[in-house]
């Protein structure tokens, strides 16, 4: 899937080997590593265990890993926070999606500008809502870390401008789970569609109720 962008976008610019198995042990990692890793996790609970148990044990912690699951477990979070550069991707993914994150995770950036926490990328629905305004925004979280997230959305009942405070209600799992996040507006940004693009940071309750004092 990755070649078959490859050849359109960055023709002779990759070099990808596949296999099927883990077996390489921590010196093929520490003499011959990859540019950028991508692990098809497997479903079953106990085969993952054996991944993560040697993730932890044989990679390097700076090499650049993309990982590809069914769903984002908390020992799957837990387990890209040992590593520097970091892409979770929820299946099925498209073609370019998964090329897009292969470059994110080679470019090199500016001092300054690195990835900090690790990002899983998803079209998840998300309801955001208001201490403030009355009604919804219905749009498409793009991407979640542990500490912020990334969303879209082209109908709002109410403007959402940099520093305000918002709800962000996500339904996750199977049954599904509601999750009510705080967050607060670091940024906003008109896409090339008709949506615009919000940057949210998490914020704990402590910050939510005294932000509310200050408004009553």
């Amino acid at each position: 899937m990755i070649e078959e962008v490859a050849q359109h976008h960055n023709p002779g610019g990759l070099a990808i080997e596949t296999t099927a198995s883990f077996a390489q042990d921590a010196a093929y990692w520490q003499s011959n590593p990859p540019d950028a890793a991508v692990f098809y996790l497997p479903e079953d609970d106990l085969l993952q265990g054996y991944f993560f148990t040697k993730l932890r044990k044989d990679i390097p912690k700076d090499q650049p890993i993309l990982f590809l699951c069914t769903t984002v477990s908390a020992p799957l979070m837990q387990l890209s926070m040992n590593f520097s550069k970091v892409r979770m991707q929820k299946m099925p993914v498209d073609s370019f999606a998964l090329y897009r994150a292969v470059i994110d995770l080679v470019r090199d950036y500016e001092p300054g500008q690195q990835q900090v926490h690790p990002r899983y990328l998803t079209d998840q629905d998300v309801e955001v809502l208001s201490d403030y305004h009355e009604g919804k925004i219905r749009g498409k979280m793009r991407n979640l870390s542990l500490t912020g997230a990334y969303f879209e959305s082209g109908t709002r009942d109410f403007e959402i401008r940099p520093g305000d405070l918002v709800k962000l209600s996500v339904q996750i799992g199977k049954p599904a789970k509601q999750y009510v996040f705080d967050a607060k507006v670091v940024w906003s940004k008109a896409q090339q569609s008709t949506n615009m693009g919000y940057g949210v940071t998490f914020i704990d309750k402590d910050e939510v109720y005294n932000n509310l004092l200050k408004n009553i």
